[in-house]
C-alpha cells in the first residue's frame, strides 16, 4: 500500500486580511512574497488566525498558539520549511519551531546576528521595518550593548501596509 505524499514545498504563515469564506486575495505581483510565480518550487500558505498587521506587530502574546497551529497544517500539507510574510512573527520563532520538524525561520531579524558578523567593526546595519516603535532590541538576538549599539532601525509608521 502506497501512502499519498504531499510535493514538497515552501510554507508561508501569512497575517490575517480579513477575507469572506470563498474570497479570493488581491492578485500579487511578479517578484512579491506571496506569488507563487517569484519561486522555482510550489509554496503554500497558511492564514494565522487572528494575526491581523497591528497585533503582530505589537506583539500579541496571543497569537501564539495560532502561529504554531497554522505551522503545524503547513507541515500536514507538505511544508518541508516555514517562513512569515511579518519579520514581527520573530517573537513566536521558538515555539513554531520547537513545535514542527522542519526548519523555520519566521523573520529577516534572524540574520542580523550573521550580518554584523560580515560587517566591518563599528559598521552600522539598517533595520527597515513597518513600525520602529515596536521593533526592540530584544528582538534583533543580541547580547552585547556594543554590538546593538551598530542596528539603526527606521520605520515607516503611519505607511499602508496593505492595498
Amino acid at each position: 500500500m502506497t501512502s499519498h505524499r504531499p510535493p514538497a514545498s515552501l510554507g508561508f504563515l501569512e497575517l490575517e486580511r480579513g477575507l469572506a469564506p470563498g474570497e479570493k486575495p488581491p492578485q500579487t505581483y511578479p517578484g512579491s512574497l506571496l506569488n507563487p510565480d517569484t519561486y522555482d518550487f510550489p509554496i503554500i500558505i497558511e492564514t494565522v488566525e487572528g494575526a491581523w498587521a497591528d497585533r503582530v506587530i505589537r506583539g500579541d502574546p496571543s497569537l501564539e498558539p495560532a502561529y504554531v497551529t497554522s505551522a503545524q497544517r503547513l507541515v500536514e500539507r507538505g511544508a518541508v520549511a516555514v517562513i512569515a510574510n511579518c519579520g514581527f512573527a520573530i517573537r513566536h520563532q521558538a515555539a513554531v519551531a520547537a513545535s514542527v520538524n522542519v526548519p523555520v525561520a519566521l523573520s529577516s531579524l534572524l540574520l542580523i546576528p550573521t550580518l554584523l558578523r560580515q560587517l566591518p567593526p563599528g559598521a552600522k546595519l539598517a533595520v527597515l521595518t513597518a513600525d520602529s516603535t515596536h521593533c526592540s532590541e530584544g528582538l534583533f538576538g543580541i547580547d552585547d550593548p556594543a554590538e546593538r549599539a551598530r542596528i539603526v532601525v527606521g520605520g515607516i509608521e503611519g505607511g499602508k501596509l496593505l492595498d
